[in-house]
């Protein structure tokens, strides 16, 4: 007799860093994002230099079960230390906004929606429903796309497929987003071609959305040290120490990436 492998349960994997005396932030990372990447570890150091206790969160990059794999493992560890605001990015910002913790959030270019364009936006309906886990989908990511200070071996350290049993569970979890809180602040770039720029001005007012110039990850562009300032204003002071983004800067955004 035959007996089918088990399936490897997605584990979510947490990395302290800083002083323990210091305010404790929890940082949620993308997709394939690692403590270890140079980018990565450029925004930790930075976070800890300026007095943050990082809890660093490492995400399955294939689960297929979004609260017993992702959210809830987030969210048992947070509740059980002395967690003061959540700084998310991408994959990291859709976990975030499913954890209903009291605290202030900072989301990084959030996945709230998918980027489908062309081909893409025809297949993706039908490559979904295959019946899978196994990682069978191209990403579609580039190194361009992520930022110019992004390294190769780090893209090449990140897998380069997923499943449809995953796909399913991401737009689950973006179909069933929880309102918005208006304590909470957005970053997103223009230009970001990872994650659906409509979906983030949609779902977030004006007066909580800050724009920034790089890719998809500000913490690999060459402009990041002065987002990385932005990003400490608005962990501290929260979206009151920005001005309102135009609700017409979303249209133009969408223009822009549609002439593409």
């Amino acid at each position: 007799m035959r007996f089918r492998p088990r399936r490897r349960r997605p584990t979510v994997r947490v990395t302290q860093h800083g002083d323990p005396l210091d305010d404790g932030l929890l940082f949620v990372l993308g997709w394939g994002n690692k403590p270890s990447h140079r980018s990565v570890q450029w925004l930790i150091d930075r976070l800890t230099y300026d007095g943050y206790r990082v809890h660093a969160v490492e995400l399955p990059t294939n689960g297929w079960e979004f609260e017993q794999q992702y959210v809830a493992p987030v969210r048992a560890y947070a509740v059980d230390r002395n967690i003061d605001l959540v700084l998310s990015h991408s994959t990291g910002g859709l976990v975030a906004s499913h954890l209903d913790l009291a605290v202030r959030n900072v989301f990084l270019s959030p996945w709230w929606g998918m980027a489908l364009s062309g081909v893409g936006r025809l297949l993706y309906p039908l490559v979904s429903r295959l019946p899978t886990t196994r990682p069978i989908v191209p990403s579609g990511i580039s190194r361009t796309d992520l930022g110019e200070m992004k390294l190769a071996a780090e893209v090449a350290d990140t897998p380069d497929t997923v499943s449809p049993a995953f796909l399913r569970m991401i737009r689950s979890a973006q179909q069933t987003l929880p309102p918005f809180r208006e304590t909470d602040v957005v970053f997103f770039t223009p230009t970001d071609r990872v994650v659906d720029v409509r979906s983030i001005g949609e779902r977030t007012p004006a007066a909580n959305l800050v724009p920034y110039d790089g890719g998809h990850e500000f913490f690999a562009s060459e402009a990041r040290e002065r987002t990385f300032s932005k990003v400490l204003t608005a962990l501290e002071d929260g979206p009151d120490a920005f001005p309102s983004v135009k609700p017409n800067t979303i249209e133009a955004l969408e223009g822009s990436l549609s002439a593409d």
